[in-house]
């Protein structure tokens, strides 16, 4: 080696124990973010669904706080997590599609805490995750094995050994778990995969259709005829596969209590988005149209000390608040490019107001897709809500956009578009929603689609 000449891997080494042996900002408290794939909140009993599909999330939320109204940005995976990650809407951050990075120049939840001295990892369930995806930044260690831990009761497992590990040391750490299994297809093992309803033997004839290339997706998505109780077979796998999530959950909570942190670990369970289950004659689906079922997803916190056991928080609030609300609670400094803001006013009963809740969707993957006019960012679907209103933006191709107006409340399926019932509502919400999309200077970004990468989409329901 050359005299002044540091190697690539001494340099690595030095900068590992410069960071080991920074000084711990903040009041140290550890954080577990847990997030599900597709799960949508109204499926889950701690939001009152019949089903017992969440109990441990329940017991959660009887320890800490459930937000009754937490709506994602974004109703597709990496949009939306990177939402989540860098407080941001897709306009800022860059991923506009389940197809792009995140890129380096965001500054993620990770990074934050991180720089503040903490141990940060993350493993990951879903195949579009992995390292190349850009969310790795930040995190000392990013477990994107999938085949290694495909679904939710090993990756947990794995979760909570880390967990152990690094409760043992001097430095507070934060810990990623994102859980894959609700998304299609829906094959809970047993006993979940009856847990709802008998063994029916179409939904598995049809994923090994799918599969042997004898039938495509898209006709199953957007022009459905299926019976309603076949519909049915598929919405009992759904919730078993949530049921087996929350077997997870509770089993990376006991962990957590295991290690003797619990008391000083606030805990953030929510998801990426929901899923459509024949709503609007949208089937087993999300990122197209941005609907309720899309949209509406869970967001629930504990932090002994801190969040008051039993609250539950009506107000509509977003995915982009989680971060600064993270931060907030560890006593650490805001990011000055986080777009959201701090959750615990409201927790603590000083904010009741809606927040204004943008979103977009994603591209439209599926040539059966007729709703979709526009290909590219000038396609999107876009729309606020604030409380019971939503107003959504829907561009044609041939014609003026319309600009329509639900009252939730009144219409929670969004069935009835209530502009010409109520114009002055529908005239100050399409302001608001006009001057966010005018901030949106993300230029189209061109990708290429790999064989292999094609193939993972497929397998996921995305392509035909």
């Amino acid at each position: 080696m050359k005299p002044g000449i540091i190697s690539r891997a001494l340099l690595a080494a030095a900068l590992a124990g410069t960071l080991g042996c920074r000084p711990v900002r903040g009041n140290g408290t550890n954080v577990l973010l847990v997030t599900y794939e597709t799960t949508r909140a109204d499926h889950l009993s701690a939001y009152g669904y019949a089903r017992d599909t969440a109990p441990a999330m329940a017991r959660l939320a009887s320890e800490g706080v459930l937000f009754e109204s937490h709506l994602t940005v974004s109703p597709r995976t990496n949009p939306s997590l990177a939402s989540l990650m860098t407080s941001s809407y897709p306009q800022q951050h860059g991923v506009r599609n389940l197809l792009l990075p995140l890129e380096p120049e965001n500054r993620t939840l990770a990074e934050a805490l991180r720089a503040a001295g903490y141990q940060t990892y993350a493993i990951q369930t879903h195949p579009r995750l992995v390292r190349a995806s850009g969310f790795a930044q930040g995190f000392d260690r990013y477990d994107d094995d999938v085949a290694a831990h495909p679904l939710a009761d090993r990756a947990s497992a794995l979760a909570a050994a880390w967990i152990a590990r690094a409760s043992r040391g001097s430095r507070p750490w934060f810990a990623w778990v994102h859980l894959m299994d609700p998304h299609w297809t829906y094959e809970p093992p047993a006993p979940w995969r009856t847990r709802y309803a008998s063994d029916d033997p179409r939904p598995w004839a049809l994923y090994d259709d799918l599969r042997a290339r004898r039938a495509t997706i898209g006709p199953v998505i957007f022009q459905n005829r299926m019976p309603a109780d076949e519909v049915a077979s598929f919405v009992a796998l759904y919730d078993g596969e949530l049921r087996f999530t929350d077997e997870a959950l509770a089993a990376l909570l006991l962990g957590v209590e295991d290690a003797g942190v619990a008391s000083r670990t606030l805990v953030v369970v929510t998801a990426d988005h929901g899923e459509s289950l024949g709503e609007h004659r949208y089937f087993f689906e999300h990122g197209d149209l941005g609907t309720e079922p899309e949209i509406h997803i869970p967001l629930v916190m504990r932090l002994p000390g801190t969040i008051p056991a039993g609250r539950r928080v009506t107000a509509t609030e977003r995915s982009i608040d989680v971060a600064p609300t993270i931060l907030d609670a560890l006593h650490l400094p805001a990011e000055p490019a986080f777009r959201g803001a701090s959750l615990l006013p409201m927790i603590a009963g000083d904010e009741t107001a809606d927040r204004p809740c943008f979103g977009e969707t994603d591209k439209s993957f599926h040539e059966e897709n007729t709703w979709r006019e526009i290909q590219g960012i000038a396609g999107k679907w876009r729309w606020l809500q604030r409380g019971r209103l939503k107003a959504v933006y829907v561009p044609h191709a041939a014609r003026p956009p319309e600009w329509r107006l639900y009252d939730l409340a009144a219409d929670p399926g969004e069935t009835r578009d209530a502009a010409a019932d109520s114009p002055e509502k529908l005239e100050s919400l399409r302001r608001e929603l006009s001057a966010w999309m005018a901030e949106d200077r993300s230029p189209e970004r061109d990708y290429h689609i790999s064989n292999e990468t094609r193939e993972q989409l497929r397998s996921l329901g995305y392509l035909n």
